[in-house]
């Protein structure tokens, strides 16, 4: 049962995010001439998880005040990793993304493995919605990596490593049942800071333009719908 739930949370965060760096190789030629716009998207995808998902559950769990505190600490942890970084800083927005979708695709496999061990279809129901969300993240990623001219095959590779933490989430939530429930808040509020430093200082003041605002919108349009 717990292998199965492993399985399952495991192809849910690969599929998603991998799914999404598959859909960035059709748009590899054209990311020079509208850089703006894809920034723009990964922006509004990235602030639309923050706000509709990670801060609103963390909110639901241990409530506003730590939330806020919580999420200013991945700010932080956030600063202090850019700064040790030794990668061009071309790369370094891409590497972030990649990072805070590391962070936060472990507690919800936390949350899809707890879930499971409460009720089985409700399991996997959680783990169908997060897999389908997943794929705007790994999108947001890729673009950013794809901008940076990494080349298509490690952009996807990248994108279906961030994947991996959600099996690892769902092996210890189903394992250990509802000992890690008290703490999926803290790391979801810390991936949505995270998130929010990469969007403000590393995506944003790179591509101001109204390209970049519609992609904005465009990309939190396609979270909001899913």
């Amino acid at each position: 049962m717990i292998l199965r739930i492993t399985l399952i949370g495991l192809f849910a965060g690969v599929i998603g995010t991998g799914f999404g760096g598959v859909i960035s190789a059709i748009f590899k030629k054209k990311v020079d001439k509208y850089i703006d716009f894809f920034m723009g998207l990964s922006g509004g995808i990235m602030l639309a998880v923050v706000v509709f998902d990670l801060m609103k559950e963390s909110m639901e769990i241990m409530g506003v005040m730590q939330t806020v505190i919580f999420t200013f600490v991945g700010v932080i942890i956030t600063m202090l990793i850019k700064s040790s970084l030794d990668i061009s800083s071309d790369m370094k927005s891409g590497y972030l993304i990649f990072l805070s979708i590391l962070l936060h695709n472990l507690p919800e496999g936390l949350a899809i493995g707890s879930s499971f061990m409460s009720k089985e279809s409700l399991g996997m129901t959680l783990a169908i919605v997060i897999g389908i969300h997943n794929i705007p993240e790994g999108l947001a990623m890729a673009l950013s990596l794809v901008g940076s001219k990494m080349k298509i095959a490690k952009v996807i590779l990248f994108t279906i490593i961030a994947g991996i933490p959600m099996g690892i989430g769902s092996f210890l939530g189903a394992y250990f049942g509802g000992i890690f429930s008290s703490l999926i808040g803290v790391f979801l509020a810390t991936a949505a800071g995270t998130m929010m430093y990469v969007v403000l200082e590393e995506i944003f003041p790179k591509s101001r333009s109204l390209y970049c605002i519609i992609g904005f919108l465009v990309g939190t349009l396609i979270v909001y719908c899913i």
